[in-house]
């Protein structure tokens, strides 16, 4: 970060003059607001609201955060500028709402009205600045050098018609000046905000270095210093039991690296490969922090510090991505203001229900997917300050955060009428889950999505709504797309698979009978996909950006759900796919390159540069299709190659990257960012179509072509604006990850996987599911159990420690009322992405081990084999007989007579009043709980009134 230059900010009017310029003319105008704003009028509101302070050095300071309009002063007696002069000044912004705008004008003509005839320099929040000529027109607008509650030095240079504009001695904009002459003005608009000193001094020349052509808001922040030996980690932290690596960019084959602890105990030694260093098996049991440090020919590097710990990315990332979606609602969650069309720049420019989200965004499904991966996690997630209001039907407060949004977009499709291709898309997300929602949304709502979407899914008009919508096709979904969009992602390969079978499972579940069309039409479209598209040209897969995870992961799902009804080559696809993954990202960031002689995607139209379009939206999507595919491909080894692809471009978002910076400009903020984070993205978009700034959890930006490999002097370069379809893409992946890693077994008391339960007994439910939210308590996740097609119940399952990825639940037989026979499954997550477990009950177990001939509940007459037979009565009084080998004979419930055979058997009765008799063999007799009857044969017997239960 610049320098402050504190030692001047409190200028007096003779210090001023002293700081300008050697060859400036006395001052113009000078005020260090020693005397308040005694000098000062206002232009608008009251100069009341203001307020001076005198206590390290004088300065002014207004809040305008709450108030719908700016607040604006200038001196009493008009300045006089001249056609050259300099102004400087101190401003401060320390917090800020909604589009926020600190200004500094000059060339303030008659009649003095701030809307007309004068020049803004403007700070329009914490990383950027924007020029306007009057305030409500925009010249351009950019990055600077701002942070909040700093004071910055503030230069307003005009020459020779070039106004140059400079924070803290970086110039940040170069534009044509307007008409000459008038006075100066401050303004704050949606912010808090303080200036210190402002003077005025002509200008008897024209500096040597001032410019003679606009260039207009184009600073970058410099480029990162050299280091000997830099490493790239996660500067938030890895998960146990997954995969952890990092980059030494300068490190060479062979070379040491150790994980060292806050102590400066060295905990864990490797080496590196490639300039990649991999700690995978390193599972620590405290989370940390610890930091890697390489040793080499390069000298000696430590990267930032890390943690390790259950479900790391998930616990810092989870509310932020729900966050995120309830900030940037448009009209602020408002819906009773809400206007259709995406013309209203304030709340809703280019968007339906969120704001720049245009139709391409997928935000309803990306909850929904997140909500149906992990149910427990999502649900505890709660925003009852969120603003919900106006909405046909109004949720609780308490309801989870996740599940508000998915109503608040379907209320806001419905109320305007969508029928763009990709927004019936998203409703038809809705119907499919609604199931999995109705304990919280009413009925109605979904009675009215449903009726809505059914007649109008084949209609081919969509003029409701779309925008950068440049590739010709219509919103017929029953149809065969054969049409790829750009760069933009706005009609991405594949988008309509899943849609359609989700279609056909609603039609199904409400007894259509026109259900089997939509899944034919999924089928027609994955055929036509398999058979057309080559997934090595980049412009199919990566060249999508934020729209690639569609393709595959909609073959997967369709292939993974019916596998029947999947053309054939759908798996070989999906390999092929990940093969050239694979290839691309065999490199020191295991990053999946878009060509051979590519790393990111090129420019398009609609893509913000024109040499180095933002593709945040695809590094952060990415890990969904990679993950959707390891799923297809099982225990090919390829899987656990796209697994670590997968988990190096979150690493990216994280700060794996050649920017050693996070995805998000606010990233190491408490309020906005995420745990952990040490650096920021260089800049955030002031303004803008989404309004982004002040969002929790945006996603701002990604390294450009120009800084990989390895090429850290660039600094800022390309594009960089956050945008909710870069955020679903977030979410997918979210999804993904947490139904990679979901596991439900049945187990027995050695951990053991069973797939039949004795009946009446109980047995032990292991749930790995990314749950460790509260790192500081036990978490908790509800599973489902069925008892064959019966109605499902709930079963809690409780983290086996703190900081452990397992949740143990008791499965008890006899509470479920599962009987011999019946099968018993056990899931987590719901619909598409439940994972689970079937068992059988099995008879009750007789001297440990599972009966081989078995009575039912009324009274039986057993007979054994000639060979080993385990024989088991049940409810009914009994006649149990062994033949020849060594059997063992268990009563039941009632009262039974058990014989042995000649070979040496075990008979145990009951508990209920048995006879037993042992045969001619050395036999084992025990009675049961209740006054048996036992008696011994012709040989060695061991009886025992009472003896183990049977």
């Amino acid at each position: 970060m610049a320098p402050i230059l504190m030692a001047t900010v409190g200028l007096t009017a003779a210090s001023a003059a002293a700081a300008a310029p050697e060859s400036a003319a006395a001052p113009v105008f000078t005020d260090d607001f020693t005397t308040g704003l005694s000098r000062w009028r206002a232009l608008t509101g009251a100069l009341t609201e203001w307020t001076g302070t005198t206590a390290e050095f004088p300065y002014v300071s207004i809040d305008t955060r709450t108030q719908p309009s700016g607040r604006y002063i200038t001196p009493v007696t008009p300045v006089g500028l001249p056609d050259a002069y300099e102004l400087r000044t101190r401003v401060r912004v320390d917090a800020a709402s909604d589009s926020p705008a600190v200004s500094v004008l000059t060339d303030f003509r008659e009649p003095y009205a701030v809307t007309q005839n004068n020049f803004a320099a403007q700070l329009t929040g914490w990383s950027g600045v924007q020029i306007s000529a009057p305030v409500t027109q925009t010249v351009c607008r950019g990055p600077a050098p701002v942070r909040q509650g700093e004071w910055h030095e503030m230069v307003i240079r005009r020459a020779n018609n070039i106004t140059v504009v400079e924070i803290d001695a970086q110039r940040v904009a170069v534009v044509t000046a307007p008409a000459a002459g008038g006075t100066i003005g401050l303004g704050v608009y949606h912010a808090r905000a303080s200036f210190a000193a402002v003077a005025v001094t002509a200008l008897p020349t024209v500096p040597a270095d001032h410019p003679t052509t606009a260039s207009g808001c184009s600073w970058t922040e410099p480029g990162e210093p050299e280091v000997d030996q830099p490493i790239l980690v996660n500067q938030s932290g890895y998960n146990l039991g997954q995969v952890k690596r990092f980059t030494a960019p300068r490190a060479v084959d062979g070379e040491q690296f150790r994980i060292i602890d806050a102590a400066g105990n060295v905990r864990h030694e490797g080496t590196v490969r490639g300039q990649v260093g991999d700690f995978t098996d390193f599972d620590p049991a405290e989370p940390g922090p610890y930091t890697v440090e390489v040793q080499g020919a390069a000298g000696t590097g430590r990267s930032d510090p890390f943690g390790i710990g259950a479900d790391w990315i998930e616990r810092v990332s989870y509310r932020r991505a729900v966050q995120f979606m309830t900030d940037v609602r448009c009209y602020y969650g408002d819906f009773s203001r809400m206007v259709y069309g995406g013309t209203d720049p304030q709340n809703c420019y280019l968007g339906v229900g969120w704001r720049d989200s245009h139709q391409m965004s997928f935000e309803l499904p990306s909850l929904i997917d997140m909500y149906l991966a992990n149910p427990s996690a999502f649900a505890q997630i709660k925003d009852p300050e969120a603003r919900y209001v106006g909405l046909p039907v109004q949720l609780p407060a308490d309801t989870p955060e996740i599940v508000r949004l998915i109503h608040w977009a379907v209320e806001v499709y419905l109320g305007g009428r969508v029928n763009h291709t990709l927004l019936k898309e998203q409703l038809a997300a809705f119907l499919y889950a609604y199931p999995y929602l109705a304990d919280y949304i009413p009925h109605s709502v979904y009675e009215r999505a449903r009726d809505y979407l059914f007649p109008i899914w084949d209609d081919p008009a969509k003029d409701r709504f779309a925008w950068y919508d440049t590739t010709p096709h219509t919103a017929d979904l029953l149809q065969v797309y054969t049409q790829m969009g750009s760069g933009k992602g706005e009609l991405p390969p594949g988008h309509s698979v899943w849609p359609n079978v989700m279609m056909y499972e609603v039609a199904k579940r409400e007894g259509r009978a026109d259900a089997e069309r939509y899944l034919a039409t999924a089928k027609a479209q994955a055929t036509w996909l398999i058979g057309n598209l080559d997934v090595a040209d980049p412009t199919v897969t990566k060249g999508q950006r934020q729209g690639e995870y569609h393709l595959v992961t909609g073959l997967a799902r369709l292939l993974l759900s019916h596998r029947d009804q999947a053309p054939p080559g759908t798996r070989d696809f999906i390999r092929r796919w990940a093969e050239v993954v694979a290839e691309r990202s065999a490199n020191l960031w295991d990053f999946r390159k878009y060509s051979a002689d590519r790393w990111t995607i090129p420019s398009f139209t609609g893509g913000g540069s024109a040499s180095d379009p933002n593709e945040t939206g695809n590094v952060a999507g990415f890990a969904a299709p990679a993950l959707a595919a390891a799923q297809v491909l099982g225990d090919d080894p390829l899987a656990a190659r796209l697994r670590q692809i997968a988990v190096a471009h979150v690493d990216n978002v994280f700060g794996r990257n050649p920017t050693g910076r996070h995805a998000s400009y606010r990233g190491p903020t408490e309020q906005w960012g995420f745990e952990g984070v040490e650096r920021g993205w260089y800049s955030e978009f002031q303004g803008g179509a989404g309004r982004l700034q002040g969002a929790r959890g945006v996603l701002d930006g990604s390294p450009k072509n120009g800084q990989y490999p390895y090429n850290p002097g660039v600094g800022n370069i390309g594009h960089s604006e956050g945008w909710v379809t870069f955020n679903t893409a977030w979410n997918e992946t979210l999804a993904w990850r947490a139904v990679d890693t979901t596991t439900v077994r049945v187990v027995d008391t050695a951990g053991g996987p069973l797939d039949r339960v004795p009946e009446g007994s109980r047995a032990s439910v292991r749930l790995t599911a990314p749950l460790n939210l509260d790192p500081a308590a036990l978490d908790r996740g509800e599973l489902e159990v069925r008892v064959g097609d019966r109605a499902p119940q709930r079963l809690g399952a409780v983290q086996d420690g703190l900081n452990t990825t397992t949740y143990t639940a008791e499965l008890d037989l006899a509470a479920l009322g599962a009987t011999l026979g019946d099968t018993v499954t056990v899931s987590y997550g719901l619909g598409y992405f439940a994972r689970q477990v079937t068992v059988t009950v099995a008879a009750p177990l007789c001297a440990g081990r599972e009966p081989t001939i078995i009575g039912t509940d009324g009274p039986d007459r057993l007979v054994g084999t000639a060979g080993a037979d385990v024989i088991a009565g049940r409810g009914g009084d009994d006649v149990v007989v062994g033949l020849g080998g060594d059997d063992v004979i268990c009563g039941g419930g009632g009262a039974d007579r058990l014989v042995g055979g000649p070979g040496g058997a075990t008979l145990l009765g009951g508990p209920g009043p048995d006879v037993v008799v042992g045969g001619p063999g050395d036999d084992r007799l025990h009675g049961g709980a209740d006054r048996d009857v036992v008696v011994g044969g012709g040989g060695t017997d061991q009886i025992d009134q009472d003896g183990p239960d049977a």
